[in-house]
Formats: C-alpha cells, sequence, structure tokens
C-alpha cells in the first residue's frame, strides 16, 4: 500500500514545477524517494528536472534508477512515460527490455499497448512490437485503429508485405480519416488498379481541418498515388500544398545551418583529427563499426542492406548511439544541429572514453560479427568527431546526382522536424551545396576513414562499387552482397518497402517528369 503521505508530495512537486521552483521540486521528489524507492514517478521527475536545466548525464541517471523503482514497484503503472523517456535519452536496449519483459496481460499495459507497440519498433525490436500488437488485439473486442496500424507498421518493417497491405488497408475500413495510414499504404504498395484509391483520400481530405498534420499526411498520400497513376500536373499541385503546409509549421533558418557548417570545417581540420586516440579497453567490445551516412533518400539504406549480406556484418539500422554518447560526454542536450558554442565545446571532449562509450552502447548488437553496421545519414555532421574517437571505424557517404537527390527527399515527408530544410526546392538546394561541400573536406581531412560512393554507380556498376566498398571497410570477399531482395533482415526506414526489391536504376532521373515545375532545380544542374 502506497504512503498516505506520498499523494501530498506528488502534488507539492507538480504544483513545485508548474511554477518553476526547479529547486523545490527536486528535494520535494528526493523527499519521495526517501519515503519510498520504488516510486518511478519520482526519479521520472527528476529526470526531467535535469533536462529541463540542460544536464544530460543526471537525466540519464534519474532515469536508469527509475527502472529498477519501476521493477520494485510490482505495478505496471508509469510503463510508457518510462518507456518514452528511455528512448527520448537514447536508453534503447533498456526500453527494449522493460517492455518485453513486461506483464502484456496487465490491463494498464493493454490499454496503452499502441503506444509500446510503436517504441519497440523505435527500439529495433519489431517481432517483439509484432507479438505485443498481436496479443493486445487478441484482447480487445474492437482494436482502435491506431493498434491496427501500428501492427501493420510493425509487419511491413519485418518484410511481411502482403500481411502489411491486408493490415493498411483493415486499418483504413475501420477507419477511413487515418491520414497517417493513407500515407503509408500510398508508399508502401503501388494499387494494383492506378488512381484506384484516389477517391477516398480526397474524401479524408474533405474532412480533416485544412493545414493541419493529418491534412499534410493526406496530400502527401495524394501526390504519391497520383504520381503512380501518371497523373503529373494534379501530382505535382499536391505536393505544393503539402510541403507548403509542412514548411510553415517548422523553425528552420538556412543561415544558421550554414554557419555551423562552416564551423565543423574549422574545428575538424587536419590539425584537431591528427594523433586519434584509440578508445579505451571495452572487453569482447572490440567490433569495428561501419558508419552509413548521406543526405536522405540517396541510397543509404541500399548499401546497408547489402553489407547487411555478410555473414561478418551485422546492420543494426538507425543508430543514435553516437549522438547520444557524444551528448553524455559534452553533458548537454544536442539537437540535430549542433551550434557554434556546442562544436567549440567539442574541441576538449576525451575521444577515447567517447569512442569506448560508443562500442559499449552498441556491444550487445553484435553477437559473433567482426563488423556493425549505424546507418543513420545525419552522423554525417559527426563524421569527424566519430574518426576521431574511433579511429578504425569506416565512414561511407552516398552521393547522389543534386536533381535525384533534391528532388527525392523533396517529394518526402519525414517526421517531426527532421530534414527541415527538404520542403523548399531553394533551400534543399542550398544544403545540398552545404553537404557536397562538406563531403569534399570529411575526404581531404581523413582519406582513409571516408569513402564516398555514387549512388548511380552503385546501381549501375554494383559489384565493382561493392568491391571498392568491401575493400575499404576491410571485408572478406563474400558473393551475393548485391542480393538485397534476400536479405530478410528487419527495416524501419523510409525506403523498408522498396529494399525488398532486386537492385534497379528506376529512381535515376525520376525528377524529369516535374521538370517544368522545378525552376531553382533546373537552375542548380545547368
Amino acid at each position: 500500500m502506497q504512503n498516505p503521505d506520498i499523494g501530498a508530495y506528488v502534488q507539492r512537486g507538480r504544483q513545485a514545477m508548474m511554477e518553476r521552483r526547479f529547486d523545490d521540486a527536486r528535494e520535494i521528489y528526493q523527499q519521495i524517494l526517501a519515503l519510498d524507492p520504488a516510486q518511478p514517478r519520482a526519479w521520472l521527475a527528476l529526470s526531467a528536472l535535469a533536462q529541463s536545466q540542460g544536464d544530460f548525464r543526471e537525466s540519464v541517471r534519474a532515469v536508469r534508477s527509475a527502472v529498477p523503482a519501476w521493477k520494485r514497484s510490482g505495478s505496471q503503472q508509469f510503463i510508457t512515460e518510462l518507456s518514452m523517456r528511455l528512448l527520448v535519452l537514447g536508453e534503447y536496449k533498456e526500453a527494449r527490455d522493460l517492455i518485453s519483459s513486461a506483464d502484456w496481460s496487465d490491463p494498464i499495459v493493454l490499454r496503452y499497448s499502441m503506444g509500446l507497440v510503436q517504441y519497440l519498433g523505435l527500439a529495433e525490436a519489431h517481432q517483439e512490437a509484432l507479438d505485443l500488437a498481436d496479443y493486445a488485439i487478441s484482447k480487445a473486442g474492437n482494436p482502435p485503429a491506431a493498434l491496427l496500424l501500428a501492427r501493420a507498421n510493425a509487419l511491413r518493417y519485418l518484410g511481411r508485405m502482403q500481411e502489411a497491405t491486408e493490415a493498411y488497408e483493415r486499418c483504413i475500413a475501420l477507419d477511413p480519416l487515418n491520414a497517417e495510414a493513407h500515407w503509408t499504404l500510398a508508399h508502401h504498395a503501388v494499387d494494383n488498379t492506378p488512381g484506384g484509391r484516389l477517391p477516398r483520400i480526397r474524401k479524408a481530405i474533405s474532412h480533416t481541418q485544412p493545414s493541419s498534420e493529418d491534412a499534410i499526411y493526406l496530400h502527401y498520400a495524394l501526390f504519391k498515388e497520383l504520381d503512380d497513376a501518371g497523373n503529373v500536373e494534379d501530382a505535382w499541385r499536391a505536393l505544393r500544398t503539402g510541403s507548403t503546409m509542412k514548411r510553415a509549421r517548422l523553425r528552420y533558418e538556412d543561415a544558421a545551418w550554414a554557419t555551423s557548417f562552416e564551423k565543423l570545417r574549422q574545428v575538424c581540420d587536419k590539425g584537431f583529427l591528427h594523433g586519434t586516440q584509440a578508445p579505451q579497453e571495452n572487453g569482447h567490445f572490440q567490433h569495428t563499426p561501419i558508419f552509413i551516412v548521406g543526405l536522405p533518400r540517396s541510397g543509404t539504406t541500399l548499401l546497408e542492406r547489402m553489407l547487411g549480406n555478410h555473414p561478418g556484418v551485422v546492420s543494426a539500422g538507425e543508430l543514435n548511439d553516437f549522438p547520444s554518447q557524444l551528448a553524455w560526454e559534452i553533458n548537454a542536450f544536442i539537437g540535430e544541429l549542433p551550434g557554434p558554442e556546442a562544436l567549440n565545446a567539442y574541441r576538449d571532449l576525451n575521444y577515447a572514453s567517447l569512442g569506448s562509450g560508443y562500442l559499449r552502447r552498441t556491444g550487445w548488437r553484435v553477437r559473433d560479427a567482426d563488423f556493425l553496421v549505424d546507418k543513420l545519414p545525419n552522423n554525417f555532421i559527426n563524421a569527424g568527431f566519430i574518426h576521431k574517437a574511433l579511429p578504425n571505424a569506416k565512414i561511407i557517404c552516398l552521393r547522389r546526382g543534386v536533381a535525384d537527390s533534391c528532388f527525392s527527399t523533396f517529394k518526402h515527408l519525414f517526421s517531426g522536424t527532421a530534414y527541415p530544410f527538404s520542403y523548399d526546392i531553394a533551400e534543399m538546394i542550398a544544403h545540398y551545396r552545404r553537404f557536397d561541400q562538406l563531403a569534399n573536406h570529411w575526404q581531404e581531412v581523413m582519406p582513409s576513414a571516408f569513402l564516398c560512393v555514387d549512388y548511380e554507380r552503385l546501381v549501375n556498376d554494383t559489384d565493382d562499387a561493392l568491391r571498392q566498398v568491401s575493400d575499404f571497410c576491410g571485408l572478406q570477399d563474400h558473393a551475393g552482397l548485391a542480393a538485397v531482395e534476400r536479405n530478410t533482415s528487419p527495416s524501419a526506414t523510409a525506403s523498408t518497402s522498396q529494399v525488398r526489391d532486386q537492385v534497379h536504376t528506376r529512381n535515376i532521373g525520376s525528377w524529369l517528369r516535374y521538370q517544368e515545375h522545378l525552376g531553382e532545380l533546373m537552375d542548380a544542374v545547368s
């Protein structure tokens, strides 16, 4: 039974938080833990308090302490809050283990199963996500559409394509206004009847508030279905409408990105990268990381799947482990783009500690393999720091022609605030030029660690490109790397449905159908 004083303390703590009396709030939650150590809510509050003050390490320590407190509490309460906070702070294995070991029959778990299925997906635990979704659906008389959507996504990530298609259709039948289901299905599988899905998408748009997030999803779904049907003019109008609405919801300053990229080149010069330190002793965590980086939609997933066919390689997906360890070392929360102040602080980090921390974070994924592929495209920004911390690591950057790269990124809807430069053609081109300039810099200052691979070469001269990549990484020759259609491992990227197909060149020049609408892009390639 809960100590009767706990409730009063919790109310006082909430009040102090609302009034931004953070020191008082911290003291109150520490008093709660003195009364009852099995109070995960107190540790969660302390973690949030530390985050509000920019203390990354303390925020992580508090959430780590919340896990055993939650287990001692004997209750499934706070499982969603704890799982989400673990994920936010990069504690993926802990979040995965927490949900997988929970009592799925508990009413609290069943009530929040939709979110927990999504969290398992974020932790790359796709089979567990499907198992939980199936279990929750079996216990629900009328499962909500959101749970059906989470199940469909798990099937898609696991490569069970036809089952995923049927699951998306079931979700839409239950909730015809489910914008995310319409959008995901459009990108997952081409309709057998071109344009057959258009009436229901247009109907959903007519019942959706203009400029809302749902309206954005639906306009991108409309674009994809119209594009597949060959209706270029209407498709372009749908894409422009969706991208304009999305851009209006984002805070993005092109000048800030330009400043940070210039600062990156200044900080990560040859002098900074000379004399890198080997990571500290890590026991058996001595795998060699292979980082695949680049702009989104540039072929990074394709190369990851190819390397994943090698028996000596484990492909771990898009990991936030290096940014999380970087945040630990600097003891600050880092956004998608580090500012000049953070970059100055990076000069004085203990890079041997950064490297060892990364290897510890990823060691559980490696099993018996010698190499681990970490395919987070945005680690392109961190390439110099990766080399400084992990001098044996290999960094492979995918590059794609400016027109195909910019248009492919422009026509895709990313989650949240990711890749904010991608919703305006002029901003996308400006960012591509920055990317290209920084890629050239990385090649110049660390040629033995950084390799650029052209997407066009990867799909046109695949065997030759893979020989170059294998030699660069130090991989033994292995036949069948190019057979991505035989790779059955899960994939949870924007290209998850497309990479189940054989290597092809269909995406080269796809922008040409829209060239009369792409004035700035035409100027960039002329």
